[in-house]
C-alpha cells in the first residue's frame, strides 16, 4: 500500500528530525560559545558583521560536512542504501549535492521555526510575537528540555518533514521529466 504523496514518507521525516536535532545541538554549542563571543563583540565591535556572518554560515557548513561524510560512510558499508541517481562522493570536501541539501536544511530549519512561530503566535494566549520568541530563547537556553520547547520542536520536525517531502517529490518530477527527456 502506497501511501498519499502529500504525506511524507520515511526519508522525510529522518532528514527532518535529524534536521531539528542538530540545529539543537549547533543551539547548545552557539550557547556555550556566548561568553566568548560577548567578550570578542565587547573588545572589538566592528567585528559584529563577521559574527552574523559566520552564525548563518556555521549551520551551512556543518550540515554540508556531515551531509557529505554521512553519505561517504553510507556508500562504503550499505551500498544498496544509495539511489541510482545519486553520483558517488569522493575526498572529504562536499560536492555541489551536499552544499544543496546543507541550504536546503538551513532553508528549512529557518521556514519551519518562522512558520511555528507564526502559528504559535496566532493560536495561543501569547498576544505578543517577541514575548513567544523570548519564551521559546529561554526554553531552548535552559539545561532541560522543557515542555513548551517539546511542543515547538514537535511542530517544527513536522514543517520540516513536509518541507523535505516538497523537496522530494520536485526532484521525482524532474528525473521524470529528464528521463522523458532522453
Amino acid at each position: 500500500m502506497r501511501l498519499p504523496y502529500w504525506l511524507p514518507n520515511f526519508r522525510s521525516w529522518f532528514n527532518a528530525v535529524a534536521l531539528i536535532f542538530l540545529m539543537i545541538g549547533i543551539g547548545y554549542l552557539m550557547d556555550y560559545a556566548s561568553d566568548i563571543i560577548s567578550i570578542l563583540l565587547n573588545k572589538a565591535p566592528w567585528l559584529i558583521g563577521t559574527f552574523l556572518f559566520l552564525l548563518f554560515a556555521f549551520p551551512i557548513v556543518t550540515i554540508g560536512f556531515l551531509h557529505h561524510w554521512l553519505h561517504t560512510f553510507l556508500d562504503v558499508f550499505f551500498p544498496a542504501s544509495r539511489f541510482p541517481e545519486d553520483e558517488l562522493q569522493a575526498g572529504w570536501f562536499p560536492s555541489i549535492f551536499s552544499w544543496w541539501e546543507a541550504v536546503f536544511g538551513w532553508t528549512s530549519y529557518v521556514l519551519s521555526t518562522v512558520f511555528v512561530l507564526f502559528f504559535l503566535g496566532i493560536f495561543t494566549s501569547y498576544s505578543n510575537l517577541f514575548q513567544l520568541v523570548y519564551i521559546w530563547g529561554q526554553s531552548l537556553s535552559t539545561s532541560g528540555f522543557s515542555l513548551p520547547s517539546a511542543r515547538f520542536t514537535i511542530l517544527q520536525i513536522i514543517v520540516a518533514a513536509y518541507l523535505y517531502q516538497l523537496e522530494f517529490l520536485v526532484k521525482q518530477r524532474l528525473l521524470a521529466n529528464s528521463r522523458q527527456e532522453v
